[in-house]
């Protein structure tokens, strides 16, 4: 498949650690990278003579303009190239893929657990449905180290605050002063009570693999259909 050359259009420093590019694609290639919320790109950057393949979930709802959102977790080498790159920039992508995406029926309540930059895809999903006036149910659980590093925190609380169908809940689990909401792990007592009817229920786990594999494992000790979880 061939490569794609898109624009860095814009930089959105996230978090102290994390950053959004807005990606400019040309005209005539809007609807070759149409995509579904919780997919992601393959990217490359001509400035890397290793032709390096990195792959980022898209956190952006699609856009009838031509532009494309990812954020990027700034933990150096290698990644420090892409992660530091100005507005300006070229990269090469192909188009949108991969099967994390949100297949929710009609009537399915959505829960939405994260850990770190696994809120990404979640993101695009949030956003989209929000735009879209969506009043199917969304839980969104998302889990941090520190306040400061609760990925699109703000927006998320904002979106929460006018969007009735989405509940947000943050959590903490780092030893900090900082904070005044909930403290601790996604446990099981935070899990029963997002999960509401475990029959109409569909979760989505994205985050380090030893954090899915225990909230999908507390799930299906909820009773949770192994075939209603899915994981990035």
């Amino acid at each position: 498949m061939e490569w794609v050359d898109a624009t860095v259009a814009e930089v959105v420093q996230e978090t102290p650690i994390d950053r959004s590019f807005v990606l400019a694609l040309p005209a005539e290639q809007h609807d070759e990278f149409a995509f579904e919320p919780g997919q992601y790109l393959a990217l490359r950057d001509p400035a890397d003579g290793a032709e390096r393949d990195w792959y980022f979930s898209l956190s952006g709802a699609p856009s009838d303009e031509g532009f494309l959102r990812i954020t990027v977790r700034g933990r150096g080498d290698p990644v420090q190239p892409i992660y530091e790159a100005p507005v300006g920039t070229t990269w090469r992508l192909q188009p949108p893929a991969g099967s994390f995406r949100f297949r929710a029926g009609d009537a399915e309540h959505v829960v939405l657990i994260g850990a770190g930059s696994g809120v990404t895809p979640f993101r695009a999903l949030v956003e989209h449905r929000s735009l879209e006036g969506d009043e199917r149910p969304v839980s969104l659980l998302q889990c941090a180290r520190l306040p400061e590093e609760l990925l699109f925190h703000k927006e998320f609380m904002a979106w929460s605050d006018v969007w009735d169908a989405l509940t947000y809940v943050p959590t903490v689990t780092g030893d900090t002063a900082d904070w005044n909401g909930r403290r601790g792990r996604i446990d099981e007592a935070i899990l029963r009570t997002a999960l509401g009817d475990v029959r109409q229920v569909r979760i989505y786990a994205c985050g380090p693999n030893p954090f899915v594999d225990e909230v999908l494992a507390l799930a299906a000790a909820l009773g949770v259909d192994e075939a209603r979880c899915h994981r990035q």
